[in-house]
């Protein structure tokens, strides 16, 4: 028998120190995520699924069925009560009406909040908590704040993952600046830089944004102190300041520069695959047998397009009807009455992997950061018809940028859905400006998925990385900003005015007493 050669034990060295360092650096990490919004979900668990390719154990619980297949990650389902028919049906009715979004905001608030109570209380996740192997970090969604108590249970630090921008709400849990006179409100819709007017709008827009935040946390926190009693575990505002970092579902070429807390940080596209999956064969054909493109549609996964009025599903169908491209719709029912041959519909669609077939000339959507940020990526011009939340603005800033016609769905008819379609599909430079801008989204020293990865494990390997926490978190708002010391600056300068005055009178009065005497 031979000996083996040297390149030969080389080789096997190599082998044996890659595959033995793999399985040493694995780490135990638990996702969790109830949001109401699948398309919050999605975001978070592509993460999940990359780290699960790259030798982590990987435990993801959320109310949606997965169908991939990923080695080293598990899946636990625990389904939710649905809140999306009645939410659409009224949107609809009142599209892109903040009045009507609030009056709505609780039945999302209930929602949520009952999601994580239901979800951490079942014996499926119950079974999981109590696993003897236990794990490295828990990753989150800023929907189920309820649930970041189980850092606390399971011992280890906690990553939550923004889906769009940065809130004052989710600021606040790693202290992060928001300079009112620079950064917009979501609710305001405003655009920088702000002109004098547009600062006075953004001041009662911040504070709106704000009262969001303390009812939000208001729903999740009484979740958590059922949850975690106060005897046991540290309060629900402690466990928020604990979140050992942010990642947002945001990139700076998609907003306005600024500032950001070491422990917050920027990973927009991190649901966007580098190279697109394999679509599935029957709308692979469909759009591939299209001669003259395909235009995609998809208002979302908050909105039940079977529940919009009948007046404008009867313009948008008599639009698609007239039109020589293929459609592809998301549409959640069965059926639909009077559908025209040249449009698919299908309850769930890849939509990622679609945007990226070369054969789609056309994104038809209602201004979610996610269906954006795909799009620019893709180089895909959009209509975009805003439904209510943050929608109205992004669409205004894609608007500026000179890739999107913005439809208000109040307005909508078949002529001027056409008008919009018909403008895009003809005018180049809607696809010139989005693929210009694409090559500047992607330009970046890491893609989003390589960030969040490099960050999610320099927190386990940190164990929850306290030195990028930043003081001002822990501080109230008076300490933050130094309004104590201010207010002392103050109090001091008025004294020291207050004497030289006092100094001056008194110096007055003897210069004037001899003359007085003289006379």
């Amino acid at each position: 028998m031979k000996a083996p050669s040297a390149a030969s034990a080389v080789c096997l060295v190599i082998l044996v120190v890659v595959f033995g360092d793999s399985g040493a650096s694995g780490y135990r990490i638990l996702g969790f995520n109830t949001s109401p919004s699948r398309s919050h979900v999605i975001v978070q668990d592509a993460l999940m699924k990359e780290l699960a390719r790259r030798g982590h154990s990987v435990t993801m619980i959320s109310p949606y069925k997965e169908s991939e297949s990923v080695p080293n990650y598990r899946k636990i389902t625990i389904p939710i009560e649905s809140w999306s028919k009645d939410f659409g049906s009224k949107m609809f009715t009142n599209s892109n009406s903040k009045l009507e979004m609030f009056k709505n905001m609780p039945l999302m608030l209930k929602a949520a909040s009952a999601a994580v109570n239901n979800t951490i209380r079942s014996p499926e996740v119950q079974r999981v908590l109590r696993e003897k192997e236990g794990f490295d970090l828990v990753i989150t969604g800023i929907m189920s704040d309820g649930a970041l108590g189980l850092a606390t249970v399971l011992n280890c630090p906690t990553i939550v993952v923004c889906p769009n921008a940065a809130m004052p709400f989710v600021n606040s849990m790693v202290g992060n600046p928001s300079p009112i006179g620079i950064i917009p409100s979501m609710m305001a819709g405003l655009s920088s830089a702000m002109t004098f007017w547009g600062r006075v709008v953004n001041i009662p827009g911040v504070f709106i944004d704000e009262l969001f935040g303390i009812f939000w946390m208001s729903y999740q926190r009484e979740v958590y102190t059922n949850l975690f009693p106060a005897d046991r575990y540290p309060s629900y505002d402690e466990a928020r300041k604990n979140v050992s970092m942010v990642f947002l579902n945001h990139h700076v070429s998609k907003g306005n520069p600024r500032p950001y807390v070491p422990a917050m940080v920027e990973v927009g596209g991190l649901q966007i695959k580098e190279t697109p999956s394999p679509l599935p064969e029957d709308i692979r054909k469909w759009i591939e047998g299209a001669d003259h493109g395909v235009i995609f549609f998809s208002l979302g996964t908050n909105l039940l397009s079977s529940s919009m009025p009948p007046e404008k599903l009867d313009a948008i169908l008599s639009t698609f009807r007239k039109l020589k491209q293929r459609i592809i719709w998301k549409w959640d029912s069965q059926d639909m009455p009077n559908k025209p041959d040249n449009v698919l519909l299908r309850d769930w669609l890849p939509q990622d992997d679609i945007l990226a077939h070369p054969n789609v000339r056309l994104f038809i959507m209602h201004g979610g950061l996610g269906g954006i940020a795909e799009s620019l990526f893709h180089g895909v011009p959009l209509v975009g018809i805003p439904m209510f939340g943050d929608q109205p603005a992004n669409l205004a800033k894609v608007e500026k940028e000179g890739w999107v016609y913005v439809l208000e769905f109040s307005d909508l008819t078949q002529q001027t859905l056409t008008r919009a379609i018909e403008t895009v599909l003809n005018d180049g430079s809607y696809k010139e400006n989005v693929q210009r801008l694409a090559q500047l989204y992607r330009d970046r020293p890491q893609s989003a998925m390589e960030t969040a990865v490099f960050w999610t494990e320099y927190v386990i390997r940190h164990r929850g990385a306290t030195h990028l926490r930043y003081p001002g978190v822990d501080m109230p708002i008076w300490e933050r900003y130094a309004l104590d010391a201010i207010a002392f600056w103050c109090a001091v300068i008025y004294a020291l005015c207050k004497f030289v005055a006092f100094t001056c009178r008194r110096c007055c009065r003897r210069a004037k007493s001899p003359k007085l005497k003289r006379q």
